[in-house]
């Protein structure tokens, strides 16, 4: 019975984030990682989380010459976790090895 609650866990979220709100944001303290909104900047400019950066999907490949710590933890977010999948594929594919996506209830 502990084992389906753990593979539930575990499978519900490879469809949608890797953190949830409140995890994200104890690693953010801890660790001192960057939060980073994938947004549009109309969108971010709407509503965000205030210790996040705004770097749009379109502009993500950039990231590589801004930050050269490719251990350096990154959490993206975006409105329904696909933009920052696909940010995360990206960064994944440059090197970066501790990028995570969450759900970021704006």
């Amino acid at each position: 019975m502990k084992f389906k609650k753990i593979y539930k866990n575990f499978f519900s979220r490879l469809d949608k984030t890797d953190l949830k709100y409140e995890e994200a944001i104890d690693i953010y303290k801890r660790a001192n990682a960057l939060i980073i909104d994938v947004r549009t900047p109309e969108e971010y400019a709407t509503k965000h989380i205030d210790e996040a950066i705004n770097i749009p999907i379109y502009e993500i490949d950039n990231l590589k010459n801004e930050i050269t710590d490719k251990d350096k933890v990154i959490l993206l977010y975006c409105k329904t976790s696909k933009r920052s999948r696909i940010a995360k594929e990206i960064l994944m594919q440059n090197g970066y090895k501790n990028v995570y996506t969450f759900n970021a209830k704006i």
